[in-house]
């Protein structure tokens, strides 16, 4: 039976987290027996230490007991990533509240279904598509300073490396420049026929311009160049009423579970 776009957007967040967490040098993965375990180099419980179930078959509390271990040797907590409202994952969410996890973030999964239209760029805006290590840079410097005014910790976006090799593969990444100064970002990666938008953000400043949309627009676009047949992406509540004006639907609630650490 074929995998539904809902579903598929969750293996390509599964796999892009999986991609991302390759860019850390520091970052030890456990992909394996139907889950995804993942702990960055930075220690915050949310951001950087993950746990994700891959097969809807995986036993809850075998998944819940495992990522206790691996997390708690490190001495971490994590999150746990549920689906909420989705059958196949109630008994991973009934699993993880009775072992006492607590929700901490909980995000629409959207789903776009076409090609997404790229709106007018301010005046003195432009879109450049990020090929270099110092654009990477840059890249994460945005993410870092553009997140920081929602609640993430900046050191979360400092250990990444190499995104420019990433994005000539199977995914894309773009800055966007006002007066010549980089001050948006947004990248793709695309799996199972998905184009997941990740990290899309834009410096204080630069809100409100039209900017977010833009580099959502160009990412979602590259998406389907590089062969995928839907657009998918987690909002926030600062992005979520901008995804719907450019026609994203939601599919379902992501759930971050955060277990801590023990």
């Amino acid at each position: 039976m074929a995998e539904s776009a809902a579903g598929r957007a969750h293996l390509n967040l599964v796999d892009s987290s999986r991609r991302l967490f390759e860019l850390d040098q520091g970052a030890v993965i456990d992909a394996a027996d139907g889950r995804l375990l993942g702990a960055g180099s930075a220690t915050h419980p949310v951001i950087s230490n993950a746990a994700f179930r891959v097969d809807d078959g995986v036993d809850p509390q075998q998944l819940i007991s495992e990522a206790r271990e691996f997390f708690g040797g490190r001495g971490r907590g994590f999150a746990l990533w549920v689906r909420g409202g989705v059958p196949e994952d109630r008994d991973l969410i009934v699993a993880a509240e009775a072992a006492g996890f607590k929700c901490a973030f909980e995000m629409p999964e959207m789903l776009l279904a076409d090609r997404a239209e790229e709106p007018r760029l301010p005046v003195g805006a432009e879109l450049r598509r990020l090929s270099t290590a110092e654009e990477a840079a840059e890249y994460w410097r945005i993410a870092a300073t553009s997140y920081e005014s929602i609640g993430f910790p900046p050191e979360a976006f400092g250990f990444y490396e190499g995104l420019e090799r990433l994005a000539q593969e199977d995914a894309a990444a773009f800055l966007a420049y006002l007066d010549g100064v980089p001050v948006g970002i947004a990248m793709t990666i695309v799996n199972h026929g998905v184009a997941g938008i990740y990290w899309v953000g834009s410096l204080v400043e630069a809100r409100g311009k039209g900017i977010g949309r833009a580099v959502t627009a160009a990412a979602t676009n590259a998406g389907f160049d590089l062969g995928a047949n839907v657009a998918s992406l987690q909002a926030s509540p600062m992005g979520e009423p901008i995804y719907r004006a450019m026609g994203f639907e939601s599919a379902y609630d992501y759930r971050l579970l955060l277990s801590p650490a023990s």
